[in-house]
């Protein structure tokens, strides 16, 4: 049993040397294992959870790559599906201030061709936590299979947690990015965003509190170096960002996705109270922090003992 299934994309970070949020302006770059979402079952299996991957990945050699890197973290890939559509690449760009570039080869990749029989029943009845992202939201049949997946787990009394994660390069247009995101948000019972999220989706920050619903009991806002602000049962919070040296931001929020769901689901059981998602958010914050003082997505999520020696420091 995988007490958090995460159904999305992985796919190759061809990352730029050069401090710049120009992806052409940089002429090397490095290969990473990236995607939010597998991110996040890498996250969940650092800080020593039980942790599944289900979703779609070549049998190119990228895709070889993706595979041993989940498989040698702990995510269980037992629900991956190969395909020969080549793997999806990311050329990332990152200014000293923070400012980022993407540049996508997607025609289409291999992440997109998920469809909603890749996820078995027995793998959605034995979870306690589905989590999904916006980036296959972008094309079909990823699109409808992650939102049938979705329903399915909600229908089914499963946890379901979305992350909206925007990339407005992959979608056809901002309509339908945010149609498409939002969409996401309903289906989940918990979503965490950022302001970046919001901005793509029409929304500021103020708007954030309004995702709130009969359906998704719990939001919280990532804020970067400001912490984050959390709403859930007409409560809501500030958790303040633990001050560290900055390397790299890569990945932070995937970080912070992973501890949520690893402190919901390891400590509470699964179950939404304002309580437990201000514990969630505050050991999220920590975890984001972390992974900002390495370079790197993956390379940077914190394990447990790193995690739990900050909170341990952090009021």
């Amino acid at each position: 049993m995988s007490a958090v299934l995460c159904v999305g994309e992985a796919l190759v970070d061809l990352v730029a040397e050069t401090k710049t949020a120009d992806v052409g302006a940089s002429e090397l770059f490095h290969r990473a294992a990236g995607g939010a979402v597998a991110n996040v079952a890498v996250g969940v299996a650092r800080l020593g959870g039980a942790v599944a991957f289900a979703g779609t990945i070549s049998r190119d050699a990228f895709g070889r790559f993706l595979l041993r890197t989940l498989a040698d973290e702990g995510v269980d890939v037992r629900d991956v599906r190969t395909v020969d559509e080549h793997t999806t690449l990311a050329f990332v760009a990152r200014s000293n201030a923070g400012q980022r570039g993407f540049e996508f080869v997607r025609e289409p990749g291999a992440d997109s061709r998920l469809t909603a029989g890749d996820v078995p029943d027995a793998s959605l009845a034995s979870t306690s936590i589905l989590h999904f992202g916006g980036v296959l939201l972008s094309s079909e049949p990823a699109r409808s299979a992650c939102t049938t997946i979705a329903a399915q787990a909600g229908a089914a009394g499963k946890f379901v947690s979305f992350d909206p994660n925007a990339r407005p390069a992959l979608f056809a247009s901002q309509s339908a990015l945010a149609r498409s995101l939002r969409e996401g948000c309903a289906l989940a019972h918990l979503v965490k965003l950022s302001e970046e999220d919001l901005d793509a989706m029409g929304l500021g920050p103020a708007d954030a509190p309004r995702l709130v619903s009969d359906n998704t009991r719990a939001v919280i806002l990532s804020r970067g170096a400001r912490g984050c602000t959390w709403w859930c049962d007409g409560r809501e919070g500030t958790i303040p960002a633990p001050k560290v040296e900055v390397v790299d931001t890569t990945g932070a929020g995937d970080a912070m996705m992973a501890a949520v769901l690893w402190c919901l689901c390891g400590h509470y059981g699964a179950q939404l109270s304002a309580d437990a998602v201000a514990d969630a958010a505050r050991a999220g914050c920590v975890a984001g922090a972390i992974a900002c003082t390495k370079v790197g997505a993956i390379p940077s999520l914190p394990t447990q003992t790193e995690l739990r020696e900050m909170l341990s420091r952090v009021p």
